[in-house]
């Protein structure tokens, strides 16, 4: 791994990027000054056993993550079905008996985390004839499916001789999905680093396609009512500015429409519910006809929705026992058990024993039980996004620190990385990378790098950086 700081930027590189879909290249940095984006001209560069190492953690990776959704809600009350029938109306669940409760997340959404976690596994349904998490007990003619296509590993590795560690797992709307999966492959092409063949992790694109085939065909295939071709609905934020979620959501509406599905691009505010019968529907504008909606991909923070008004409808419409609720990707339970950062300190209570698997971890605990001689560690809000509320402290010293509003449902510690160091001009450059898994298995990279100490601290103005593999000695 190595940081080249001299590839001549491209003739018009800002307008091809552009016409790519980054329209969001002009941002300010943290003293008010205007920066690109996107950085033009250096490129890190990896050799290939380098590459082979960070997909083969973030498959491991993966895998872990999985027990620890397993522990996770078997860890939560109302995953037993007498415990649920019992208490229906009643609340069971604290921070003391329920991890879900600790990491904040509302015991009226616990019910739909779990059976969306659940819904995959066909012998999870192995408990007689009745439903578990129904609204009510009924006969299960079969598993449902609940599908999801993408996330990003967030990944410290320092170059040849380190091992990968996880910071963080974005697994329920992380974006720079388009630059990664587009932008750096034109600018690869551009700048004659192919040699014939790929010179760059970034499979993305037609590992999304086959993951929309795949996953579509399976719902269709368990929800039988189904048209053949569902039309996929695409919701994002109207309310942000720069235009990031849009052409990320856009991007995504359009691997799906190659993948041979009808798309429709939407704001999360058209999204409303059916007074008459609960069900979800788009609704293009005020007083026109409401469709609705079968299928969803959601790029908006399930931890946002299920605070608003708006969360309980559809998430009593998700407990429709004829399971003919709307779909949503990605579901819950992404963004429940995965796209915190309470799953650090319980990935570290599973495999802090385990040689084969703590490597690719750094120590990790909530806040309030950091033992004593952590003096080193990076001080995280459970619930937080672009790199905001986070205190990085050496030997027990504030190194760096962001502001923000989040922190209010709790922190967890995890042990000092310092992100690598790598001069150049109006450097020095700390960066991190982003290891993106589509339907469960690595599929390529992207890497965002922050500028001086405060850049140890990867926030929204960080850069993307392109790469290569062995292209440069």
């Amino acid at each position: 791994m190595r940081r080249v700081n001299h590839e001549a930027p491209r003739p018009g590189w800002a307008e091809t990027n552009r016409s790519l879909g980054l329209v969001f290249n002009d941002t300010v940095a943290e003293d008010g000054s205007a920066v690109s984006y996107w950085r033009e001209g250096p490129f890190y560069d990896f050799d290939l056993d380098e590459i082979l190492l960070l997909e083969q953690s973030a498959a491991t990776l993966h895998r872990m993550c999985v027990a620890a959704g397993d522990h996770i809600v078997e860890r939560c009350p109302r995953t037993d079905p007498q415990v649920r029938r019992e208490a229906y109306l009643t609340s069971v669940c604290t921070p003391a008996t329920c991890l879900l409760s600790r990491t904040g997340v509302p015991e009226y959404v616990h019910e739909q985390v779990i059976r969306t976690w659940y819904d995959n596994s066909p012998q999870t349904w192995a408990h007689g004839d009745k439903d578990l998490f129904g609204t009510h007990a009924h006969t299960r003619q079969s598993p449902d499916f609940s599908p999801s296509v993408y996330g990003r590993f967030d990944i410290w590795y320092g170059g040849r001789g380190t091992t990968p560690k996880l910071l963080e797992y974005n697994a329920q709307t992380p974006t720079s999905l388009l630059e990664a999966a587009v932008v750096q492959w034109r600018w690869l092409e551009d700048t004659g680093h192919t040699h014939h063949f790929d010179r760059q992790w970034t499979s993305m694109h037609e590992r999304l396609i086959e993951a929309w085939r795949r996953n579509l065909g399976e719902l269709v295939a368990a929800r039988p009512w189904l048209p053949q071709r569902p039309t996929v609905y695409f919701a994002y934020d109207g309310t942000e500015a720069s235009g990031e979620d849009a052409m990320n959501a856009g991007y995504l509406a359009e691997t799906a429409r190659q993948a041979g599905y009808p798309v429709e691009l939407i704001e999360v505010a058209q999204i409303g519910v059916d007074m008459a019968d609960g069900r979800i529907v788009y609704e293009p504008s005020k007083g026109a006809p409401a469709t609705p909606i079968d299928v969803i991909f959601l790029l908006y923070p399930w931890e946002w929705l299920w605070h608003e008004e708006g969360g309980r409808p559809i998430f009593a419409n998700m407990a429709d026992p004829t399971k003919r609720g709307t779909v949503w990707i990605e579901p819950p339970w992404t963004a429940a058990l995965w796209s915190n950062k309470a799953l650090l300190p319980v990935l570290w209570e599973l495999h802090r024993d385990d040689p084969a698997h703590r490597d690719l971890l750094l120590p990790a605990y909530f806040a309030d039980q950091r033992p004593a001689d952590l003096t080193s560690y990076a001080r995280k809000p459970i619930w937080s996004r672009e790199g905001a509320n986070v205190e990085l402290v050496r030997d027990g010293a504030v190194l760096a620190a962001t502001g923000g509003d989040y922190g209010d449902t709790g922190m967890i510690v995890q042990g000092l990385a310092e992100l690598p160091t790598f001069d150049g001009p109006g450097g020095p450059y700390h960066p991190v990378l982003g290891v993106w898994m589509i339907d469960g298995e690595p599929a390529g990279m992207g890497i965002r790098e922050g500028t001086g100490t405060a850049g140890l601290i990867t926030r929204n103005t960080a850069s993307f950086v392109p790469h290569t593999i062995a292209s440069h000695r």
